[in-house]
């Protein structure tokens, strides 16, 4: 064997070694970053869940019988008579 060929192989060698470093890195890499991205997508789905959670409360606390009940029950409030209406015009 001439001494080229021992340094073909001996660079082959390095290539195959580098070659097999970075998959082995780009691995590591998607695999982390795939597992970020579905932490990502459960914390999504779990703000989208609370999300329907604050509208269903908030429709329930400003519906008009409970802030009716509200004002009659806290506030001593209740709709006056026809005979207490008064109209104002300019």
């Amino acid at each position: 064997m001439s001494d080229f060929s021992v340094v073909k192989i001996g660079l082959l060698w390095l290539a195959v070694v580098a070659s097999a470093l970075a998959v082995t890195h780009y691995s590591h890499t998607y695999r982390q970053t795939y597992g970020q991205l579905t932490a990502m997508q459960r914390e999504a789905n779990q703000l989208q869940v609370e999300y329907g959670r604050y509208l269903l409360e908030q429709s329930a606390v400003g519906s008009l019988q409970r802030v009716e009940g509200m004002a009659a029950d806290e506030l001593n409030m209740r709709t006056p008579e026809a005979s207490e209406i008064i109209m104002v015009r300019q």
